[in-house]
């Protein structure tokens, strides 16, 4: 999908796009707030040099792209997770370990999450340790079904 018709996508389908990430995607991960959703894709289309390869970019994987393109060039500090952005509550629950920070990745088809303990936590490090990690297949396909349901449902 070009990048014109992916902007007008989400810019009709919006809310439906962010209850879909929830449900669906962050469905075993945690949360995303709309407003945070927003801002997301605001700094996607607006970052100049992607990291991570666009082939591959559909309605369906957008919220993937999103999160390992602006978020995982960061590499977000644990505080950053909270109600007003994205929680990760799930995966912090099942972790049980010590870090500071998280770290997205796409990878092949899997969508990958890694909880870090990085030099800044621990002077004596001499280079980051990942202490948790999870992969989740991407789900390519099933929005447009997820949209189409949502929007039947509203008018019948």
């Amino acid at each position: 999908m070009e990048e014109k018709e992916l902007k007008a996508f989400i810019k009709e389908n919006t809310s439906l796009l962010n209850e879909y990430i929830n449900c669906v995607i962050l469905k075993d991960i945690g949360v995303m707030s709309s407003s945070f959703f927003i801002r997301l894709v605001d700094e996607y289309f607006n970052k100049q040099e992607k990291r991570i390869s666009t082939d591959n970019l559909t309605p369906d994987t957008l919220a993937y792209y999103l999160i390992a393109e602006v978020l995982g060039e960061a590499q977000q500090a644990f505080p950053f997770f909270r109600k007003d952005t994205m929680t990760l509550d799930l995966i912090f629950k099942d972790a049980k370990v010590y870090f500071n920070h998280v770290k997205f990745t796409i990878e092949d088809n899997s969508f990958n999450i890694y909880l870090v303990q990085t030099k800044a936590g621990v002077s004596t490090l001499d280079e980051e340790i990942v202490k948790y990690s999870k992969q989740f297949p991407m789900k390519t396909s099933g929005i447009e079904d997820f949209i189409s349901k949502k929007s039947n449902s509203k008018y019948s």
